[in-house]
């Protein structure tokens, strides 16, 4: 029975199996970057060149694929947060992707993204209609966006758009 204890006590960190079993408990629950998820595995106290072997096998079986994860939480971020592109990429590379894949990927992760509609949007939804008219207030608010991620054209075409409406009621 002690012997039993031990081994349950000191768990097997030797092989590329026991690495793959711990990385499928990781993904279970949710999707990781290459990076995050070898990190936790070197936290769980698995030999880099095993955690190596193990993030390739399931690179090859898709089942860490950094580019698809990369277009839905940019989809997620645009659609839900209403984030625009500087916010997005800030944001990507918070979560652990690799620049190199932010910069090659993006834009065709954003083309189906209307950035100017999003900024109409986050004004509408933070309730900042009226605080764009005065133009003290406007300032902050276009601060406030600019932090968003928003570029120079899309907040004048926010507030060009949302004055124009303003005016009609």
């Amino acid at each position: 029975m002690k012997e039993f204890e031990k081994n349950k006590s000191e768990p097997k960190k030797d092989g590329v199996s026991e690495v793959m079993n711990a990385a499928s408990n990781i993904l279970v629950f949710a999707d990781n970057t290459e990076k995050s998820l070898r990190e936790k595995l070197m936290r769980k106290g698995f030999a880099p060149e095993l955690v190596d072997k193990a993030v390739e096998r399931l690179k090859e079986a898709g089942l860490v694929n950094d580019a698809r994860l990369m277009k839905s939480y940019t989809e997620y971020l645009a659609d839900k947060k209403l984030y625009g592109k500087a916010r997005i990429k800030l944001e990507l590379q918070k979560k652990g992707f690799d620049r190199e894949l932010i910069n090659g990927k993006f834009d065709e992760c954003t083309e189906d993204v209307d950035f100017k509609e999003n900024c109409v949007k986050m004004v509408r939804k933070k309730n900042l209609v009226q605080k764009i008219c005065d133009t003290k207030t406007a300032r902050a608010v276009t601060a406030a966006l600019a932090r968003y991620g928003y570029g120079y054209a899309e907040i004048k075409y926010a507030y060009t758009r949302l004055l124009e409406e303003n005016e009609e009621e």
